[in-house]
């Protein structure tokens, strides 16, 4: 008999065989008889819902959670944090591979911070992610080198709001800050950024300046690891990547003033969620007075000039 379950780990698949295999590998091997993997499949038509079946087969720790596909990994991860109970929950892509010691080392980290803070603190850990590519190659040792992310982002509610620091695969939180932020919202860009936004917001923010996670880079990333350069041949794309991104990001802070209408910080959601109605100067005015910044200045002036 299984003792109580204290971590659990999700996972989102979607025609994920190629790489699927490896990383169960790499998360099994540090589970113990206190944790389990909720996975769900999102429809794939590979042979990901067999090998899933097989190792859940060979380990009890693994349990497969049969419902309709969800629509997409934002959407699956959310079915999935809705469907954990445990004390810290942990989630994971099925294409990448995780470092040895990665779960403990986490729980490490968070029950110090539960220990300062109290356990009814809503609490986010990630850390950084080394890039690979298919064959397991090399290419980047820090993912927030890569892409000039500044994990102290997260410290910051109106940073926050603008540009997302966390990955999800390197990422933990608790069960304090699941009871707030849960049910995810459709207007929710990513769950992962979510997450962020409400820890900042209600608890604290916690990054590892170590690398946790191989973030595996192929032709089939649904988001993946982008470098941002600005081509002058190609400003009608950026002009209209960041248009998107802005509208995305402002519904998001939307849905979360809807929602914390009791939070100190729900009058600068507002003010965020607003800019795509303002006029041009009105707009750009509002991003510089309230500090609504990418992490970069080249960011920062492709943000003010095309937004």
């Amino acid at each position: 008999m299984r003792s109580q379950i204290d971590r659990q780990i999700v996972l989102a698949t979607y025609n994920g065989e190629r790489f699927l295999e490896q990383q169960l590998e790499s998360i099994l091997s540090q589970m113990g008889d206190r944790d389990e993997l909720l996975v769900h499949d999102d429809g794939s038509t590979d042979g990901t819902r067999e090998l899933l079946r097989r190792i859940a087969g060979q380990e009890s720790m693994v349990r497969l959670l049969v419902h309709p596909p969800a629509g997409g990994p934002k959407e699956n991860f959310a079915f999935l944090l809705g469907q954990t109970s445990a004390r810290y929950v942990y989630c994971a892509d099925q294409d990448d591979v995780w470092m040895p010691g990665k779960l403990d080392r986490f729980e490490q980290v968070i029950q110090f911070y539960e220990s300062v803070y109290g356990e009814d603190t809503p609490l986010l850990v990630h850390s950084d992610l080394s890039l690979i590519d298919e064959a397991g190659s090399p290419i980047s040792d820090s993912l927030w080198y890569y892409q000039a992310i500044d994990p102290r982002w997260g410290d910051h509610f109106n940073l926050i709001m603008t540009q997302n620091a966390v990955t999800g695969c390197a990422m933990m939180v608790n069960r304090a800050l699941l009871k707030i932020a849960l049910p995810i919202p459709c207007q929710a860009v990513m769950h992962d950024w979510w997450l962020a936004m409400v820890a900042c917001a209600f608890g604290k923010v916690v990054w590892l300046p170590e690398v946790t996670v191989l973030y595996r880079q192929h032709r089939d990333n649904n988001v993946g690891a982008k470098r941002f350069v600005i081509n002058p041949v190609k400003q009608f794309q950026y002009r209209e990547q960041i248009r998107t991104s802005l509208l995305e990001s402002t519904a998001q802070a939307g849905a979360f003033a809807q929602r914390y209408v009791d939070s100190p910080w729900v009058e600068l959601a507002r003010i965020y969620s607003e800019l795509p109605s303002l006029s041009y100067p009105s707009r750009r005015y509002s991003l510089v007075r309230h500090k609504f910044f990418k992490s970069t200045l080249l960011k920062n002036l492709a943000w003010v000039i095309f937004v």
